[in-house]
């Protein structure tokens, strides 16, 4: 373009429009906030100011942000074709389509309690719920009325905004309105991190209400500063929140006779128990049940630590976070009178265990010394629950957990402990990471690392072996996922990064006395561990629906079974030879064991339906 034709253009109002779009903006805003107010509970909201006043700055905050993310392309538009018509257009279009989405939501969530994703978009749109939705003609007509009246909202308040700028030109002051946004918006954020730090319920548990919320957490920086967690915060009483977990009261015998300990590692793969990595498990293995096809309920600590201890899928994380609702099983045994020895080599306040699965029990918690590395760290929780162990009176039942950090990445081990394989890396770099990248020094240094766990674990087994609760106690080691090094030479590497099996599948050795030894060839998950033990060792005898999606790892195995695996970015589902993926945007793939696509297979619309109801089965209704 030469400048003379630049210079001819029609010079564009940019504050004239930038004034319109944000009281369009502002509008759209008010309108979201009465769409979500829907599903909010105002007259809980009496009980607690705090709550109600978050609400108050949180709400117009958020859709304001999302209102102005909207309105970059329209104002991009208009500046570059210098039509305030092409600003307006698109501006109705994009917040029509907005408010729609929001209305689809807001049914969503009264219907199931949780905000419309991935999985929900793939079984309306896919066709996994059409044997159990289906809209009659007279249902797509109210659809397209309500969305010809959504669109017709949208101009008439695009009408009024121009009108009233032309009849007030005055009313362009309006744009101050984004520094009170933007305060609002940032004080609602800081009242979510300095109540996330303190623990308070009340606040944290609005978080539900607000679509696709994004809260900024910063415990470890504030704690730097004094801001704790109070053990006194409340809890969730009967019938509160959005979760109706459990659905029945547990029934459970009174004295139960078993004790629990349950010994986890981060990041162990399936392959490394071998008699030459993990020689004290492996030999313990031959004295246990080993489930040889087991995995994680996620790719990542939180969703496999969460499986766990609850028997559930890590879909169920959130709003049990936001209601520090912990888990059935620990409260069971907590009611029963068992002696808890909790301990973590790294803290268990991030990922937050403790106003999770151990809520009820955080004050408990002992994080291991942070003067230590997480080598000595591990050491010292395994001798400090071994002491624990060797205190407890022959009557008294006891639940033990230790989740031992060395195989984390870089991979820890005391200064000069010996090599296991050669070469072996001496220190991990993740920047030197890609497909040319050789694995062999790093997978070297983390078999390394796992040995010397288990030789941590090795003198802890021989001591309670050697205990008055050898044939009392039931024992489990496992890892909260695996860990892989670009075995799918796809440049995958550690976890978090897909469902295959480097980074899902994981050892399960479970010694429960009574039980012969043998290999059960069955797919099991995390999420079958809680009902076993509930069901065997507490002697609960509600069905196992009531708490958990899990199954009883004594019962018959089913094939073909389909996996809800969790992740931060995806969320997938494993059925035999097939996963199923579905991102963030509602995009459903299908890819092999190998992580090889597929685009020629479907989702199994029974899978999908099965796992539907496992992500509902405990939603308040």
């Amino acid at each position: 373009m030469r400048m003379e034709d630049l210079a001819a253009r029609p010079a564009f109002p940019a504050r004239r429009a930038l004034a319109w779009l944000t009281g369009f903006i502002l509008s759209n805003a008010a309108l979201a906030i009465g769409i979500a107010s829907l599903n909010i509970p105002f007259a809980h909201l009496a009980e607690h100011w705090k709550a109600a006043f978050f609400l108050t700055l949180a709400l117009p905050g958020h859709f304001v942000f999302f209102g102005a993310l909207l309105g970059l392309l329209p104002l991009l538009l208009g500046w570059i074709s210098r039509r305030l018509s092409w600003m307006t257009v698109s501006a109705v279009v994009l917040q029509a389509v907005w408010l729609c989405l929001l209305v689809t939501d807001a049914k969503v969530f009264a219907l199931y309690r949780f905000h419309l994703n991935a999985m929900v978009a793939n079984m309306v749109f896919g066709g996994a719920m059409q044997d159990q939705v289906v809209f009659s003609g007279t249902v797509w007509g109210l659809i397209a009325l309500a969305v010809a009246s959504v669109l017709a909202v949208e101009i008439a308040l695009a009408w009024l905004w121009w009108r009233a700028l032309n009849r007030r030109p005055g009313l362009v002051k309006i744009l101050k309105a984004w520094w009170i946004a933007l305060a609002v918006m940032l004080f609602g954020q800081a009242m979510v991190a300095y109540y996330d730090a303190r623990g308070d319920r009340a606040i944290m548990s609005q978080l539900p209400y607000i679509p696709w919320a994004q809260p900024i957490t910063l415990k470890d920086s504030l704690q730097r500063f004094g801001v704790k967690s109070d053990p006194s915060a409340s809890l969730p009483g009967v019938g509160q929140g959005l979760l109706n977990y459990p659905r029945r009261a547990l029934d459970c015998e009174a004295a139960p006779k078993l004790n629990v300990v349950v010994i986890l590692l981060e990041s162990l793969r399936h392959d490394v128990m071998t008699e030459q990595v993990m020689p004290n498990t492996w030999r313990y293995a031959q004295q246990s049940q080993v489930f040889e096809d087991h995995y994680s309920s996620g790719n990542a600590t939180r969703f496999g630590v969460f499986g766990l201890l609850y028997g559930l899928p890590g879909g169920y994380w959130h709003p049990m976070l936001a209601e520090q609702r912990g888990s059935a099983f620990i409260g069971q045994m907590k009611k029963d009178g068992y002696a808890m020895h909790i301990y973590g080599s790294a803290p268990l306040y991030n990922p937050e265990f403790d106003r999770t699965a151990f809520s009820e029990v955080r004050e408990q918690l002992v994080n291991g010394p942070r003067e230590r590395k997480s080598a000595e760290r591990d050491q010292a929780i395994l001798q400090d629950l071994q002491r624990d162990i060797a205190a407890t009176p022959a009557d008294k039942r006891f639940f033990g957990f230790v989740f031992m950090d060395s195989t984390h990445q870089p991979y820890y081990m005391p200064k000069g402990y010996p090599p296991l394989f050669q070469p072996m890396a001496k220190s991990i770099n993740p920047l030197e990471f890609s497909q040319d990248h050789d694995p062999l020094p790093d997978f070297n240094r983390y078999r390394t690392s796992a040995h010397y766990s288990d030789s941590l674990i090795g003198k802890f087994l021989t001591a309670l072996q050697a205990s008055v609760f050898a044939d009392n106690t039931v024992v489990l080691i496992t890892g909260d996922h695996g860990e892989e090094f670009n075995d799918l030479k796809q440049n995958y590497w550690g976890h978090n990064g897909n469902f295959s099996d480097y980074q899902l599948h994981t050892p399960f050795v479970l010694h429960w006395p009574g039980k012969p030894a043998q290999k059960i060839a069955n797919t099991t998950s995390h999420e079958d561990f809680v009902p076993t033990v509930m069901k065997h060792a507490l002697g609960c005898r509600n069905d196992i629906a009531d708490y958990s999606t899990g199954r009883d790892l004594f019962g018959p195995g089913q094939a073909d079974r389909p996996l809800l695996v969790e992740s931060w970015s995806q969320r997938g589902i494993r059925q035999g030879d097939r996963i199923y993926l579905f991102d963030n945007y509602g995009a459903a793939t299908v890819v092999d064991r190998n992580y090889q696509p597929l685009p020629d297979a479907k989702v199994d619309p029974a899978a999908v339906s099965q796992s539907w109801e496992m992500l509902t089965r405990f939603q308040q209704r």
